[in-house]
């Protein structure tokens, strides 16, 4: 197995446990976490952000559907399933109080690895079927 495919299959594994420890050790000390939400810089911040998302969605589970593999590359097409139980921010910062909506949602990460460590991960998913399947219209500013 190639060392870009066992730390995405072993974050996978971490997250689907829920140890943020374990999840923290597949990034490097620098790396950056992308999503259409914003980015998390270093262990701190990635850990931050994964907690607020295992907080928000307790049974938060992946599964991996298709991934791909290079020398420093692994493409991963995922679904995740969860329970919203905790506080979201919306887009505007705003809380979304938990709904108790189940979602399962369809995306895709970009992990980059260097010396067996992810360094670089971008997360792309479709935010407003997120939004939608929590009960939750979201209005553009302009629509205001």
């Amino acid at each position: 197995m190639s060392v870009v495919r066992e730390v995405t299959d072993r974050l996978l594994a971490a997250l689907n446990s829920h140890d943020l420890d374990a999840v923290v050790r597949c990034f490097g000390p620098e790396a950056v976490y992308f999503n259409a939400a914003g980015m998390a810089e270093g262990h701190e911040q990635i850990r931050s952000y994964y907690d607020y998302l295992l907080t928000a969605y307790p049974d938060l589970c992946f599964t991996s559907l298709t991934k791909v593999t290079g020398d420093d590359l692994a493409m991963t097409e995922w679904r995740m399933t969860g329970t919203q139980r905790g506080m979201l921010l919306a887009p505007d910062g705003e809380p979304i109080e938990p709904t108790h909506r189940r979602v399962t949602l369809h995306g895709c990460s970009a992990s980059m690895v260097e010396d067996g460590l992810i360094v670089s991960y971008r997360v792309y998913f479709n935010e407003l079927e997120h939004y939608a399947q929590l009960g939750l219209f979201l209005r553009s500013a302009q629509a205001s």
